[in-house]
């Protein structure tokens, strides 16, 4: 029961903290665009691509500390060599991080006149903004280690009010800086290196405190690092594999659409990669949950636990999704009051907003294998959907552009989602699966039904003021959700018994 309330109290954390980092994100970049321009706003969406691919130089190293670290906790004291296998992981990053940087700087001419298509921003301008990326890439390199050892230790509470805190600074710091100093966005870029020099100590001195090194000079330890090279190699492989199918899109057409319009299909990327982040702060405490109770060979638990947090995602996601499928115009210009953005995302944004949904309940069928520590199927799936993922998008893209890539996209995800899991569940754990997959058809059904039932009353409060447009997808967004939820005969019956009870 302890574990339990444990893992209801760090998952309620996880998403307390994520859930405002992940909005006001949302919330702010809209005005992102206002003040900077498109082009300017391109170009951070460029960046969040660039991001994305530089993590790679990461291999693996980060989830495997969180697992390393994690499997410590049961163990005697003694036994505990966290922060020395930390100060060995540092040691590994450095040169990577130095790579980061000097990479970003010789290709910054390359990437600013071969690559993006600019009008407005001039070359000097890009090839400073690319330096810059280089150095914030490399400083989230090393947070992101601190981040996870701290994840393994369980400490969600304080990772998330420092979360919190870095968030604030990034986004409100940003819109300050750019609202009322300069909309420059070399100055913005030099903001960003800030965040990340402040946010790379703040997770330093807490890694540094939970878990001690012996000395300042502690070097390398091969013994401590050894063991996990496996795992790091596959989840590293993984790593590649996974940017592949995420990234490729936005990379391909951020050589093929003017900057401007790839501002706006940054726009499509932040909503949802939103809703593929929406199982994340699940995942942070799921994940080293599942391997404890492994470790102490609860898998019944460990299904239990499987199937309940899948079944409270998708209960969250699946109506999410839809509705910005159903009413994307609508959800772009009730956000960001740019109707051109809104105009250009009505055919692209259902179907990447379904796809993601797709996705990131996919997700678990790696928290599965992740459990068990067997990550051969996994590199298999991810080999074998870059090799379908990387022609089919090249040629989408080359024929359609960014409708084809949303096309593409998801088909793909919907082919895969149909035969993966049964594979997984199967070779991994056979009893699951008819749970797993009557869950998934019963969201699926009732998120339908519940879009039907809220279309009159969103059309009857929707009007062409944004905030009553705004009112009304959130109205029909809880009205979905609800009928979800009473779906599900156990919370049903958990809230007629609680509305039953006698009064004192």
């Amino acid at each position: 029961m302890q574990t339990k309330r444990s893992v209801i109290r760090n998952t309620a954390l996880s998403y307390a903290g994520q859930a405002y980092t992940l909005l006001v994100g949302i919330l702010i970049m809209p005005f992102y665009l206002g003040h900077m321009g498109a082009e300017a706003y391109g170009l951070i969406g460029f960046f969040s691509v660039l991001q994305a691919w530089l993590q790679l130089l990461d291999a693996g190293l980060s989830p495997s500390l969180v697992r390393a670290v994690a499997h410590q906790q049961g163990a005697d004291l003694a036994d505990r060599h966290s922060g020395r296998l930390l100060r060995s992981f540092e040691i590994i990053f450095l040169p990577l991080a130095s790579l980061c940087c000097i990479a970003m700087y010789l290709g910054s001419d390359w990437i600013a006149v071969r690559w993006l298509n600019a009008k407005e921003l001039s070359t000097q301008t890009l090839i400073e903004c690319i330096c810059l990326m280089g150095i914030v890439i490399a400083l989230r390199l090393y947070s992101t280690l601190y981040k996870s050892g701290i994840q393994g230790l369980e400490q969600h509470a304080w990772l998330n009010i420092a979360n919190v805190f870095i968030a604030t600074l990034r986004y409100f710091g940003g819109l300050f800086l750019v609202s009322t100093i300069s909309s420059d966005p070399v100055l913005f870029f030099e903001f960003q290196v800030l965040v990340g020099v402040v946010e790379t100590l703040i997770f330093a001195a807490r890694a540094y405190q939970q878990m001690p090194t012996p000395s300042w000079l502690t070097g390398f330890d091969w013994q401590l690092v050894k063991p996990i090279i496996p795992f790091a190699a596959s989840m590293s492989g993984t790593a590649v594999l996974w940017i592949v199918l995420t990234q490729i899109d936005k990379v391909l057409l951020s050589e093929l659409l003017p900057l401007n319009e790839y501002g706006y299909f940054s726009l499509v990327a932040l909503i949802t990669t939103g809703i593929m982040m929406l199982s994340n702060p699940l995942a942070q405490t799921l994940l080293p949950r599942l391997t404890v109770l492994m470790a102490e060979g609860r898998r019944e638990d460990m299904h239990a636990l499987f199937l309940a947090a899948n079944r409270f995602v998708c209960t969250f996601l699946f109506p999410l999704a839809a509705l910005i499928a159903l009413h994307a115009h609508e959800m772009v210009y009730a956000w960001s009051g740019d109707e051109p953005a809104a105009a250009w995302s009505r055919s692209v944004l259902p179907w990447y907003s379904l796809g993601s949904a797709i996705m990131a309940v996919s997700a678990f069928q790696f928290y599965l294998q992740y459990a068990y520590g067997q990550m051969r199927l996994h590199v298999w799936y991810s080999v074998v959907s870059a090799v379908i993922t990387v022609p089919t998008m090249v040629l989408a893209i080359h024929y359609e552009g960014a409708f084809g890539a949303a096309i593409a996209w998801f088909i793909l995800r919907l082919v895969s989602f149909a035969i993966w899991p049964m594979i997984v569940h199967q070779r991994l754990a056979p009893g699951i699966h008819g749970l797993w997959l009557r869950d998934i058809i019963r969201i699926s059904v009732m998120t339908a039904v519940g879009l039907a039932i809220s279309e009159p009353v969103l059309r009857m409060i929707a009007s062409e003021n944004r905030i009553n447009t705004f009112l009304g997808l959130a109205v029909s967004g809880l009205i979905t959700l609800m009928v979800v939820a009473a779906s599900y005969k156990p919370l049903v019956t958990k809230i007629s018994v609680l509305f039953s009870k006698p009064s004192l």
